[in-house]
């Protein structure tokens, strides 16, 4: 019997699948066309399969190589990382691309206990002049700024 020498990489190619698996399965409903009359379809298909692969390469050399197991699973990480997302979107409809990047790292440094304030304070302050450089007025993209008074 095989021995799984690399658990991490194991369960990464195994989820690498799954993901591909899925989005092979909702992309069914599109037509795929052929490759010199391409579908909608036939894209996120060529990507899941090309993932898909990856995912098999990945989970066969976690037989062969050895590897770190899997980590522990932190749950506070996650949740908090996704409450700063949705905080994002809210912020971003009522108070602009400023403070919605502004809560975005905030929020995403209470995630990790490594975060410093001051290197949070920091990348605060790049974000929001990169968001709002590339965003606003490189790409012109409709993006308010401030919210409306």
């Amino acid at each position: 019997m095989m021995r799984i020498r690399s658990p991490k990489n194991f369960w990464a190619g195994l989820f690498f699948i799954a993901v591909a698996l899925g989005f092979i399965l909702l992309s069914r409903k599109y037509a795929t066309g052929s490759m010199h009359r391409m579908g909608p379809g036939l894209f996120p298909i060529l990507v899941s399969v090309l993932l898909a692969s990856l995912g098999l390469i990945i989970a066969a050399r976690a037989f062969a190589v050895d590897g770190p197991p899997v980590p522990r699973f932190h749950a506070r990480p996650i949740v908090i990382s996704l409450a700063g997302i949705a905080l994002f979107g809210i912020a971003l409809a009522h108070l602009g691309l400023i403070a919605a990047v502004a809560v975005l790292v905030l929020v995403g440094a209470v995630a990790s206990r490594e975060s410093r304030p001051l290197e949070t304070v920091g990348l605060v302050v790049v974000l929001i002049a990169f968001s709002a450089g590339v965003f606003v007025w490189l790409l012109g993209l409709p993006i308010q700024l401030w919210p409306d008074t």
